[in-house]
C-alpha cells in the first residue's frame, strides 16, 4: 500500500513538470514548393504532342496502316496481334457473361418483406405435402 501511495504522489509531481517540456516531433524535411506559372504549365498543361509530319497521305508502319482523311487519323490494323483477346467478345459464339453471385456463392439482395414471404410459402408447401402424405397412406388388408 506504501508502495503504490509513493508512485501516485511521484506521478503527480512528475507528470505536470514533464507535461512543461517543449517537444517539437520530427517532421518531414521542408521542401520549398514552386507555384510559378512556367511549373504549373508544365505539370497540368494538356498540349497536344505535335504530330510527325512526313509529307505522305498514307503511312506505312510494322502492322497497320494509318492515314489522315476528313480531319481524322484513321489506322488499320492487318496483323492478328490487332484482333480482340479470346473470351473477350462472349456474344459470338452465344455464350453469356459470367454471373458473379453463381461464382461467388453469394445470394441476390431481398428486402425483409421479400423474405418473410418466402418462408411463408415453403412452410405452406410443407404443410401442404404433409397433409397429402397422411391421406395418401396405404393399408393393405390381407385376404
Amino acid at each position: 500500500m506504501r508502495n503504490a501511495l509513493l508512485i501516485a504522489i511521484s506521478m503527480a509531481v512528475v507528470l505536470p513538470a514533464r507535461a512543461q517540456t517543449q517537444f517539437t516531433p520530427p517532421g518531414p524535411p521542408q521542401v520549398q514548393t514552386d507555384y510559378s506559372r512556367e511549373t504549373l504549365l508544365e505539370l497540368f498543361a494538356d498540349l497536344p504532342e505535335p504530330e510527325e509530319n512526313t509529307g505522305n497521305r498514307i503511312d506505312h508502319q510494322f502492322g497497320s496502316i494509318s492515314f489522315r482523311a476528313m480531319g481524322t487519323r484513321f489506322r488499320i490494323g492487318y496483323l492478328p496481334f490487332f484482333m480482340p483477346l479470346s473470351g473477350s467478345r462472349p456474344w459470338l459464339n452465344g455464350e453469356r457473361w459470367p454471373d458473379p453471385f453463381v461464382l461467388t456463392g453469394a445470394g441476390y439482395a431481398t428486402t425483409p418483406r421479400s423474405f418473410r414471404t418466402r418462408r411463408e410459402m415453403s412452410s405452406e408447401l410443407r404443410r401442404i405435402e404433409r397433409k397429402v402424405r397422411e391421406s395418401a397412406k396405404v393399408t393393405v388388408k390381407p385376404e
